[in-house]
């Protein structure tokens, strides 16, 4: 529980729409748009088609998020790469 690890932060789930900004597995700089799939003060989750690193550095434009407003731009770091039992890359990135 978040209450008992003050490291943690509460995190909401969430269907903002996100441009993601990074550079793939192939070293090629790429966008993509996609949602959130939950969110934090501290970090996101969405789902990416295009292969990326853990520790690649991320621009993210959020739009309509109740946390962070209407528009907001933030840079983060992918910290986990998941496929899901559907074949989805799930990633997590810490916000810088």
């Amino acid at each position: 529980m978040a209450e008992n690890n003050p490291g943690s932060t509460r995190r909401i789930k969430e269907n903002s729409q996100l441009f993601v900004k990074c550079v793939d597995t192939n070293r090629k700089s790429f966008t993509e748009q996609t949602q959130t799939r939950d969110i934090s003060e501290s970090g996101i989750s969405f789902y990416l088609k295009t292969p990326v690193w853990v520790d690649s550095d991320l621009t993210i434009t959020i739009a309509s998020s109740t946390l962070f407003g209407p528009l907001c731009s933030v840079g983060a770091k992918v910290v986990r790469v998941q496929i899901d039992t559907a074949g989805r890359q799930l990633v997590g990135a810490r916000f810088d």
